[in-house]
């Protein structure tokens, strides 16, 4: 299938769901920065994802605000400080 007539399949989709249709890049970003937290490295995704160089993987891992607020919960000093040992 071309990417013409995936986009035109999703779209369908999303009507008859009564949604907006989602962009066939969501799907690419939704994988990357769901792969990476999980312990993939950034050359592996990077070539997973077919890119290559890091620069162009850069534009699917783009930080939302979400993204860092949940990153600060995990790890940040103040929800972590029991756990921490000096």
């Amino acid at each position: 299938m071309e990417y013409a007539g995936l986009r035109a399949a999703l779209a369908e989709r999303a009507r008859l769901a009564g949604i907006e249709a989602p962009k066939l890049y969501s799907f690419r970003r939704a994988f990357a920065i769901t792969i990476l937290p999980n312990g993939t490295d950034l050359v592996t995704l990077s070539r997973l994802m077919g890119h290559t160089n890091l620069k162009v993987l850069q534009r699917y891992l783009k930080q939302l605000p979400e993204d860092l607020q949940e990153a600060h919960r995990r790890a940040g000093p103040v929800d972590n400080a029991g756990l921490q040992s000096f």
